[in-house]
């Protein structure tokens, strides 16, 4: 009999070829669709999960209250609580400590005298590669840096300085400062993993920073939490237990001075598994940060997608089953029992699931080079490769072909014999409600997921477009020199005459309106964040503030407006003056701006006069809240240059600056980028995510459409006389469109309405993860319904239409 089954399903499908191919279709595009969300999420939880005995590696977190308010968590400690915590917790049993240096160094191939500005260098302890599983295409996983000069290199900046050769043993020079050194590569690292938060390019020891870098050169461990610290506990231990201890370590060795700023630091244990996706801290330390609220999203729009395409199969194989009554009931009266008809069903919904399931996949490895173009990563379809992927395959397969296929076959063989061959009226009004359910279930879904793209389209048009505060446009920036540092520092020499030399030379040029040097740019985080305090104050009254490094001439460059000031000098000793923003004038109590000027400031042991108050500015994206900005006046920190052009000859303007910047800082390469484009590069993630919702989204409704030229197909066939008979009696082809597609537009806009506070909700769900957010609108509704039903009435116009102009002969004709 199943021999039988298969051929006849075989014949079925192959004589209505229409019907067939937008079954398997419609079901390839929703596994298919399906297969891709699910191998986008496989990859985002599987970040580092790679290291051996990664179930028992943590990264260390602070949470910091002042007079019990919760004032934010990070992933940065102190560089002691690793030490100390090992040597007092006996469950830890090792541990890992990075140091990100703020500040780029110019790295130089002395052989080769290839040279380039580097920022992704870390600061690890010698155990980093055994502690870790990073693959190593040279050297030894043994690697030690025990000799300070020894370093490691992944394999694009091994290629970068060295070419294709193999380059341990040979010499990298770094300068910029009292970091400046010959370094010898010990280790090459292969491509780092897509699936690790940990990207970066060098690996230089822990101990040369410690031991030559100022401010941790006195430190006692427990002054700057500027590292990120990882352990590794036994197993078995909970994390809960580790974290006690770690506050008694911290209470320790930090307890009077927290006590007597009303202050505590909290220590928390985060798996290593959860830092891409779980991460949302005030100070950053991974790069393309993950969001558990977006995979569980599209994981969710994955099970609507799927159950979307199943109930296109149930309309259409419902409506194809209509044409085949009299065949079932010719079987029924020679003896066919109703499960040999349900079998005979199912065998068909099994033939359609399994061709859509073959399809589905190739569709996903077509499909998987777009997603990744969009998520900029490279994410390979490993799913096939799991034992686990291939059950759930068959199991969606033997699922789809269950609830696919059973509504159908029981429908069909429940029937009377009688009842099919010549039936006296329609008796499938309970089973087309039920099918209209399942088209309002599918136009809620698209209707839902089309308001949201529109929601996070103007949500980031908003964002991009809204008044910063501060003029980012047409602003040059290119990277301070770092060889002339080093000789500064070993000359003893200030860096003011090589910068004023520069910035003499370059606003020479008529086309450039203002030069400005800073230790930090705007979209690219503060110089670095500590507590200060009115002078006279008490200890526990301290705020934390951002800080940034600027000269004079910043606010003027940056177009910052400055509520007041005073004159100031032209001689600027470091670490003397500085301006606030309005959000610091009010956290220090400092009065109006006017009052603010003369004010001190106490930062650390050094004591600033506020000289000035600027208006408050969106330094970073939207997304985050104006927060306490203290500008340290400053005349030689250039990590950066800042050149206001008008651009009307970028090619000559570029040109020219770049000659100035080669005349003053000889031997130093010259990089440039444009201030306005890398700023909204913050909003990466945001577009990313905007792009998939869009994509799934015109996905749903093309599923939703088949959906419904199902319906349409369905009505049509039940109403094929009824038309016929209209025709005859005069009826226009307009007037029989009408009345085969009121009913359906009818249901997207029961959609629409059933959606409407669904993306209301789901909207200020959404919306809270922002600071300044767009309000929601009527519009919100009103074009993307616009948009569904357009999409909707072409979908039923061009089915309507043939059916209506059909020849009403061959209507009645089938009587």
């Amino acid at each position: 009999m199943l021999y039988h089954y298969i051929k006849i399903a075989i014949r079925n499908l192959a004589r209505n070829k229409v019907f067939t191919l937008i079954n398997i279709l419609g079901l390839a595009v929703g596994m298919g669709v399906c297969l891709l969300i699910y191998q986008y999420v496989y990859f985002e939880k599987s970040y580092d999960s790679f290291h051996n005995d990664a179930d028992n590696i943590y990264r260390l977190t602070q949470t910091i209250y002042q007079n019990g308010e919760n004032l934010g968590t990070s992933a940065f400690t102190t560089y002691g609580l690793g030490t100390e915590g090992k040597e007092s917790i006996p469950a830890i049993q090792d541990y890992v400590r990075v140091h990100h240096l703020e500040m780029s160094l110019l790295a130089t191939n002395p052989e080769k005298q290839v040279s380039h500005q580097e920022n992704d260098l870390w600061y690890v302890d010698a155990n980093f590669l055994n502690f870790f599983q990073f693959p190593l295409k040279y050297g030894s996983g043994e690697l030690s840096f025990g000799k300070r000069h020894n370093i490691a290199i992944t394999e694009e900046i091994a290629i970068k300085y060295f070419g294709d050769s193999n380059p341990i043993g040979k010499n990298l020079r770094f300068s910029g400062g009292v970091l400046s050194g010959d370094f010898i590569v010990s280790a090459v690292l292969n491509s780092l993993p897509e699936n690790s938060h940990m990207q970066f390019g060098f690996l230089l020891p822990l101990s040369s920073l410690l031991e030559n870098y100022g401010q941790y050169k006195s430190d006692d461990g427990w002054d700057w939490d500027t590292f990120v610290t990882y352990i590794n506990v036994q197993e078995g231990t909970e994390p809960e237990e580790i974290s006690k201890k770690l506050d008694e370590v911290i209470l320790r060795y930090k307890g009077e001075e927290l006590n007597h700023a009303k202050r505590k630091w909290a220590a928390g244990l985060q798996a290593i598994a959860d830092v891409h996706l779980t991460s949302d801290f005030q100070r950053q330390f991974e790069k393309n940060k993950g969001s558990m609220q977006n995979v569980h999203f599209f994981s969710l729009v994955a099970i609507f997608i799927l159950l979307m395409a199943w109930v296109n199969y149930i309309n259409l194989s419902t409506a194809q089953a209509i044409g085949r009554a009299k065949a079932v009931s010719v079987r029924k009266s020679i003896g066919a029992l109703k499960r040999q008809l349900v079998s005979q069903f199912l065998t068909e919904a099994a033939l359609i699931n399994l061709t859509a399931g073959l399809l589905a996949l190739g569709l996903a490895l077509i499909m998987l080079p777009i997603l990744n173009q969009v998520v900029g990563k490279n994410i390979d379809f490993t799913l096939i490769y799991e034992w686990r992927f291939l059950g759930w395959f068959a199991f969606i397969v033997l699922l789809g072909t269950l609830l696919a296929g059973m509504y159908p076959a029981f429908v069909m063989s429940s029937y009377k014999p009688l009842s099919l061959i010549r039936p006296e009226k329609p008796r499938h009004r309970e089973s087309f409600s039920l099918r209209k359910g399942l088209i309002v279930f599918q136009f809620v879904m698209s209707t839902v997921m089309m308001m949201g793209t529109y929601l996070i389209y103007q949500q980031l048009s908003f964002m991009k477009n809204q008044n910063l505060g501060m003029d980012i446009e047409k602003i040059l920036v290119i990277d301070g020199p770092r060889l002339i540092i080093e000789s500064a520092i070993k000359k003893g020499e200030s860096l003011e005459s090589s910068y004023s030399a520069f910035k003499n030379e370059v606003t020479a040029q008529n086309s450039i309106s203002g030069v400005t040097a800073s230790s930090s740019i705007p979209g690219q985080g503060y110089f670095y964040r500590e507590d200060v305090l009115k002078s006279g104050m008490p200890p526990e009254s301290a705020l934390s503030a951002n800080l940034v490094l600027a000269d004079k001439d910043f606010f003027d460059t940056y177009g910052l407006e400055v509520l007041a000031q005073t004159e100031i000098p032209d001689k600027l000793p470091d670490w003397t003056y500085t301006f606030v923003n309005e959000e610091a004038l009010e956290a220090l109590a400092l009065g109006t701006p006017e009052e603010a000027i003369g004010q001190e400031l106490e930062l650390l042991s050094y004591k600033f006069k506020v000289l000035g108050v600027v208006k408050n500015f969106h330094w970073n994206s939207l997304k985050d809240s104006h927060s306490p900005t203290l500008f340290l006046l400053d005349n030689a920190y250039g990590v950066y240059f800042s050149v206001k052009t008008d651009l009307s000859n970028p090619q000559k303007t570029i040109a020219q600056i770049e000659s100035a910047y080669k005349n003053v800082f000889p031997g130093d390469p010259f990089h440039y980028f444009f201030l306005d484009e890398d700023f909204n590069n913050q909003y990466k993630a945001d577009l990313q995510f905007q792009n998939l919702f869009a994509t799934f989204s015109l996905l749903a409704i093309f599923i939703a459409c088949m959906g419904l030229f199902a319906l349409v197909s369905f009505s049509a066939t039940l109403k094929t006389k009824e038309i016929g008979v209209r025709k005859v009696l005069g009826a226009s082809v307009a007037n029989l469109m009408l009345l085969l597609s009121r009913e359906y537009l009818v249901l997207l806009a029961i959609a629409v309405i059933l959606a409407i506070p669904v993306v209301v909700w789901g909207a200020g769900l959404w919306l809270e993860n922002y600071a300044y957010r767009i309000d929601v609108g009527f519009d919100l509704i009103l074009v993307p319904g616009l948009f569904l039903f357009l999409i909707a009435l072409l979908t039923v116009s061009y089915r309507t239409y043939l059916t209506a102009n059909a020849n009403p002969v061959d209507s009645l004709r089938s009587e």
